[in-house]
């Protein structure tokens, strides 16, 4: 292979002497572009005269690549130049050019290859172990610095370096998912079944009194309020004897857990990390204004439920309605050892002291809801040991560790002492056989290396096992060091590719790491291994049956986080002032990433044509979403398809709140911010950099002036105008949509002289503000196009498809090959296009030809 990656690199820069030459060139630019472009105009710090065609030059070759980039779309020459060059005369230079671009990349690429040698990023490296280890959860990218973003994304090897503190990281990281795989006892869990009712929790029945009624929990029996037990002393009711009547009693609430009425089923933590089966029992009522009468529930209330590791770490597991009568509720869900229970009320204000009111109550009430009890089945053990343990020490025999104390260690010099953290508690494997050593490191490294695994490997890490046994430490930990290192080594944290088409191993690598986020299962590494991977029709049936699994939520989820920066849409809350109404709102914040996520999941299932990215006929919605979004006849909790109206603004991703919220600043919207996010995340045509020195826009707030005339005054600085003609437009079409995404036709203000507008917000404060200026949201195109809102300018923007396809193109490509799209890749993309334009270029089929493609099949 060396020998052949060299003859293709002396056959390509031979073709590289024969291709355009600067004298060939320079004479068109001379004619056309140096009059602007010379050292004394030196336009968009371009000076021809002093750039030469040295193609091996990096910095070189990517201004040449911009040159022949403005030629080809026609941007330069100008249109306005009086004596344009013949069309012939173009063609001719745009021919040359990137023929000999091309070339000079192909013959780099042959060399080095399109990509860099990278490790698994922090989410790779947790899903590997998750599933390596097969334990469904396991939250390790928490251990692990943030990786380097390049490019839009963490997986471009460039940019993911190791550290010495990166490399202690990862030996921390995994010596705690290989105790999460042992096992943590010896006997085989009992399944129980055990019922936890409110009436007996300590969270529930500890808010009876010292609180505002409607920060109390509720003391009922079915409709009948307790309105004796409210003032209680005690911190626990006293129960009824009659069976009945106990099977009726609930504790309810009118707000969301929030400090300090934090509801939870505390009496139960998960005595072992495993699956477990949870039950709840609830109804809706209706409470009147001085909390003495309770009726029936006048709608269903969405609930959240969270798995709470105290004190306030929250993960949330599902979300269901309750109904104004008994509904009963069922999950299934992997819970970590020592999680409890936390239910939510999620419409329900959450309240922050001192003087707060309910914004859902009205003249005769409040809506509540009650909380029977909570039922949980589990472990729900398969086998035992489980099959992470076996994985590790196979069938040896185990006995309990005992949990050791903590032991107080005195500190220095008389100073204050200190506590040593005693060692997880679990099983302690027993080993009578020498051998037992090798065989099961072997078995582990075979398992979880993406490579045949040598002798010289095993016997490096055997080592290990043999230095920890010398120095003390008994079989089990010395074999949880050797397993430590084999997950943190270079041969299990890097991908092993070299220059030229990928082997079958690699090819299973860059499959797994691009559909699942993670590393390949049995059946693509038995096809990896028997050397079929790499044949067409078998790759795309592994790449359709990786699409098909629950694991492709990954790449979902994944994808979208770095592409349309969905991780930041929990990051800042809007202004407490300006919109007080989405204040602790975590149910619309939730709805607004599964919106998105589901989306797009969606598009991929069905492979529907790529521009549905800017304009769709559904929407994925749920109650809270369709009320956000002025959408009537959606209720409950559950995010679904929902067919939208023809003149409706939403459909696609441009007006989903997940966007608008990441592309505002929590106070006020920018048309700059988000025009350049439309240019590079749905056209990928990024706007340069603003010149050095020159301020960002800020909107007034107090509505002085509008964003609009700040923008004009900007424009009229020639340094500026250039970039803003193109960003500015459709950022406008977007002021219609707050800083959340709802829709608004004045800007709100604080402080102005317009109406004033008063309420309660979802944080139970009173708050108001001043409806300021009409919002415009008309533009015009630099073309000339002009629109009078994001109606209009979506249709522009579908009248390029193919550029919309062309940069998801990218995006994708980008994601699963871990390195940027290259001069060379251009034909590649070209065919790309081509193979699935006939479809409106549908998503999924675009994923299939990216995997198909020499980019994604070479290194």
């Amino acid at each position: 292979m060396p020998r052949l990656v060299f003859i293709i690199g002396l056959c390509l820069t031979a073709s590289l002497a024969c291709a355009a030459t600067d004298t060939d060139i320079r004479p068109f630019l001379q004619k056309n572009c140096a009059e602007c472009h010379d050292a004394d105009a030196k336009k968009g710090g371009l000076d021809l005269g002093a750039l030469r065609l040295d193609l091996r030059d990096p910095a070189s070759f990517a201004e040449w690549v911009k040159v022949n980039d403005r030629v080809v779309s026609g941007e330069m020459p100008p249109a306005k130049k009086k004596e344009r060059p013949e069309p012939a005369e173009l063609k001719a230079f745009n021919d040359a050019l990137s023929s000999t671009l091309l070339t000079a990349d192909q013959a780099r690429v042959a060399g080095e290859g399109r990509a860099t040698r990278r490790r698994l990023n922090r989410f790779e490296y947790e899903q590997a172990l998750s599933d390596l280890l097969d334990v469904p959860y396991l939250e390790v990218k928490s251990f692990l610095p943030e990786d380097t973003q390049s490019h839009g994304f963490n997986k471009i090897g460039d940019a993911l370096d190791v550290s010495h503190v990166q490399l202690a990281r990862y030996l921390t990281a995994s010596e705690f998912a290989i105790h999460e795989a042992m096992a943590p006892q010896t006997a085989r869990p009992k399944t129980t079944t055990t019922r936890y009712d409110s009436w007996d929790q300590r969270e529930f029945t500890g808010k009876l009194k010292l609180l505002p009624n409607n920060r109390k929990t509720i003391p009922l029996v079915g409709l009948e309020l307790r309105t004796d037990l409210i003032q209680q002393n005690s911190p626990r009711p006293v129960r009824s004897d009659d069976p009945a009547i106990r099977a009726q009693e609930a504790m309810g609430i009118v707000v969301s857990s929030y400090e300090p009425t934090e509801i939870r089923f505390g009496s139960f933590r998960a005595p072992i990390s495993g699956k477990y089966r949870l039950r709840f029992l609830a109804y809706t009522f209706w409470v009147s204004p001085d909390f003495k009468k309770a009726t029936e529930g006048r709608r269903p209330e969405p609930v959240t439920i969270y798995a709470e590791t105290p004190p306030r770490s929250l993960r949330k597991l599902a979300s269901f309605d309750v109904g104004p009568g008994p509904t009963l509720h069922e999950i299934e869900a992997y819970m970590l050892a020592g999680e409890t229970i936390r239910p939510d009320a999620a419409r329900f204000f959450r309240s922050r002291p001192p003087d707060h009111k309910n914004p859902l109550q009205e003249a005769d009430g409040a809506p509540g809801v009650a909380f029977n009890w909570m039922e949980v089945d589990g472990p729900l053990v398969e086998q035992w040991p489980p099959a992470s343990h076996q994985l590790l020490f196979g069938d040896l025999p185990t006995k309990d560790r005992p949990a050791i104390a903590e032991v107080a260690r005195p500190g220095r010099n008389g100073g204050p002492g200190f506590r040593r953290p005693a060692p997880p508690p679990g099983v302690e494997v027993i080993s009578q056989d020498p051998g037992d050593a090798e065989r099961l490191l072997r078995r582990f490294m075979q398992h979880v290396y993406r490579r045949p695994v040598q002798d010289v490997d095993v016997a490096r890490f055997l080592g290990v096992v043999h230095d920890a046994m010398q120095s003390g430490y008994n079989f089990t930990d010395a074999m949880v060091a050797a397993y430590t290192g084999v997950l943190s080594s270079p041969a299990f944290l890097y991908l092993d590719e070299k220059p030229g088409p990928l082997d079958d191993v690699a090819l299973a690598n860059r499959l797994s790491l691009f559909l699942w986020n993670s590393v390949p299962d049995e059946e693509l590494n038995q096809l990896a291994h028997a050397g079929k991977l790499h044949q067409s029709e078998i790759l795309r049936e592994q790449t359709e049956r990786m699409l098909n699994d629950p694991r492709s939520r990954r790449l979902i989820n994944a994808f979208l986080d770095y592409w349309l920066d969905v991780r930041f849409v929990q990051g800042a809350s809007p202004d407490a002032e300006l919109y007080p109404d989405y204040q602790l709102d975590d149910q619309l914040v939730e709805s607004m990433i599964g919106e998105t996520q589901l989306f797009f999941a969606e598009l991929v299932k069905r492979n529907m044509p790529a521009r549905n990215l800017v304009a769709s006929d559904f929407a994925v919605l749920n109650e809270r979403l369709a009320t956000h979004y002025g959408i009537t006849g959606v209720s409950g909790a559950e995010l679904r398809l929902v067919p939208l109206p023809r003149d409706s603004v939403r459909g696609g991703l441009l007006t989903q709140g997940s966007v608008l919220k990441v592309t505002s600043n929590g106070t006020s919207t920018s048309p700059v911010k988000r025009g350049a996010w439309i240019m590079t995340r749905l056209l990928g045509k990024p706007p340069p950099p603003p010149p050095a020195g020159v301020p960002a826009v800020e909107p007034d707030i107090r509505g002085a002036t509008t964003i609009r005339e700040q923008l004009a005054r900007h424009r009229s600085e020639a340094t500026c105008a250039a970039c803003h003609r193109n960003i500015d437009p459709s950022g406008f079409a977007l002021e219609s949509f707050d800083v959340m995404g709802a829709w608004r036709d004045r800007y709100r203000t604080i402080g102005g002289d317009g109406e004033r507008v008063k309420g309660i917000g979802h944080n139970g404060l009173y708050y108001h503000f001043s409806l300021g200026p009409e919002v415009d949201s008309s533009g015009e195109l630099p073309d000339g196009r002009q629109f009078a809102d994001v109606r209009e300018l979506k249709k522009y923007l579908l009248d390029d498809q193919e550029q919309l396809a062309r940069n998801l193109t990218h995006q994708l490509a980008i994601y699963a090959t871990g390195a940027p799209i290259q001069f060379s890749d251009r034909p590649q993309i070209a065919k790309i296009l081509a193979d699935t334009r006939s479809q409106g270029y549908g998503i999924r089929e675009l994923v299939q030809e990216i995997v198909q493609s020499e980019l994604f099949r070479n290194k």
